[in-house]
């Protein structure tokens, strides 16, 4: 033990200060630097980490959908900014002219892959029936790289093997439908109602239409017809020259702009106007009086879950789980369109 020794006057008596690190058994000693030297490489290799971060390039999302620039995708777009904001990865909406088929979408999606896209949201439009063969090819592709069907069709069998977020069709119609009821006393007795559409062949058409119908079944009303917007000739279907009713049931976003138009043009000989929509115009319509009641999916959401669910799959924290869907919806009419629960909804429709 070393010792250092000072003079003191004190009768003579000698003062002794021990060296704690010199006194340190050797294995302590070695214990000590051991746990220093790991500390610093610990430090090291969490700095290495984050540069790689800081210059790691941010996952690359496609977004392949044909009506990217219309007002009903206003919401959908930013919830996928919000997402893509969050969780730190570019999010390129393709806008492509000439989609006429499910074939051309799976061009685009091809494309986007090879410039270098690491995963794919697709929003087949509602009007396009799936094609075996493209399916079949979607299906391969995703085996490699994930893709996320959203919107409509996404709930069709023909998307069951694959992502999906999607809209719970046939509750959206009945909620439609009881919200009729409850404005007519839960009678409907005499009644004559129209349901439009853009494509009563679709899937999430039939679905919706299922709803209505279940629920208005003994209501008393009459469904007088159920057209498309476009005829099997592909001519615009006129709501002037359907027969006369009561009400019609817009059950998208197109038809219920169009059948408040015909509405507040005095064409549609007093008939009042229920919808399915989520664009700026049907809002617009709805405020005016010219639709009595809207009911609006949460277009947000679907944009949001669809960028976080193939963030998830990308970097492995989990796997996208069917419990998250389908996505919910909203019912607006001009008593609570501007209270504050809806406050949210309307801003994401208007960005």
């Amino acid at each position: 033990m070393k010792q250092v020794q000072f003079p003191c006057c004190m009768g003579g008596v000698r003062v002794t200060v021990k060296n704690k690190w010199t006194n340190m058994s050797k294995n302590k000693r070695n214990f000590i630097i051991t746990e220093l030297l790991l500390g610093v490489l610990l430090v090291i290799g969490i700095g290495f980490i984050a540069y790689n971060k800081l210059n790691e390039k941010p996952e690359r999302i496609a977004v392949v959908m044909a009506d990217v620039d219309e007002s009903h995708s206003a919401a959908f777009k930013y919830g996928m900014k919000m997402a893509a904001s969050e969780y730190g990865v570019d999010v390129v909406m393709i806008s492509k002219e000439n989609l006429n088929n499910m074939s051309d979408e799976i061009d685009v999606i091809k494309q986007e892959i090879n410039k270098k896209a690491d995963a794919v949201v697709f929003k087949p439009t509602a009007e396009k029936m799936t094609e075996e063969k493209s399916l079949n090819t979607l299906i391969r592709i995703n085996k490699k790289t994930p893709i996320m069907v959203v919107g409509d069709q996404a709930g069709s069998e023909s998307f069951k093997s694959l992502n999906t977020v999607e809209f719970d069709q046939y509750s959206m119609g009945t909620e439609l439908a009881q919200k009729l009821l409850a404005d007519n006393n839960g009678t409907l007795s005499g009644k004559k109602i129209g349901i439009y559409c853009e494509n009563t062949e679709s899937d999430a058409c039939k679905k919706r239409i299922d709803g209505i119908k279940d629920t208005l079944a003994e209501s008393g009303c009459v469904v007088m017809w159920i057209v498309s917007g476009v005829s099997d000739t592909g001519e615009k279907i006129n709501l002037q020259s359907q027969r006369k009713v009561d009400i019609v049931l817009a059950i998208d976003d197109a038809s219920v702009v169009e059948a408040a138009k015909e509405a507040s043009d005095n064409n549609l000989q007093g008939a009042l106007v229920y919808g399915i929509g989520n664009s700026t115009e049907a809002i617009y319509y709805l405020d005016s009086g010219w639709t009595e009641a809207l009911i609006t999916p949460d277009e947000f959401a679907a944009g949001y879950k669809s960028v976080v669910g193939l963030v998830d799959m990308l970097r492995g924290s989990r796997k996208y789980s069917v419990e998250e869907k389908p996505v919910s919806y909203q019912l607006l009419t001009r008593k609570n369109l501007f209270d504050e629960e809806n406050k949210k909804l309307l801003y994401a429709i208007s960005q």
